[in-house]
């Protein structure tokens, strides 16, 4: 096969969008992050002693954190499938701030 005859079907190759990544992903990755190393630089934010911690809420905690994440390193799911929705900003943002604001209060 001549080169000519490879190079004359590139054009015909359908075109991709190359890698993007919106404000939203962004925002998602800096927000995961941040509470990510605020939760290990200083757990005493989460509680005192660790007989009072409750479990409940840091586990909503950590499952915020990781949809953020996420979202934020560009995974993205199948279009219509429950994971394209739950990573979505509108979806993890509200449930960190949810969980950040039960354990804090």
């Amino acid at each position: 096969m001549k080169a000519t005859e490879v190079g004359a079907h590139l054009p015909d190759l359908p075109r991709k969008p190359g890698p993007r990544a919106p404000w939203g992903q962004n925002l998602s990755l800096f927000l995961g992050l941040a509470s990510a190393l605020l939760l290990v630089l200083d757990p005493r934010l989460v509680a005192e002693n660790m007989a009072e911690l409750r479990h409940s809420e840091l586990l909503l905690l950590l499952t915020a954190i990781a949809l953020c994440l996420v979202r934020g390193v560009g995974f993205q799911f199948k279009p219509g499938s429950p994971g394209q929705w739950i990573t979505h900003p509108f979806t993890a943002w509200p449930l960190l701030a949810l969980a950040w604001w039960k354990l804090l209060h």
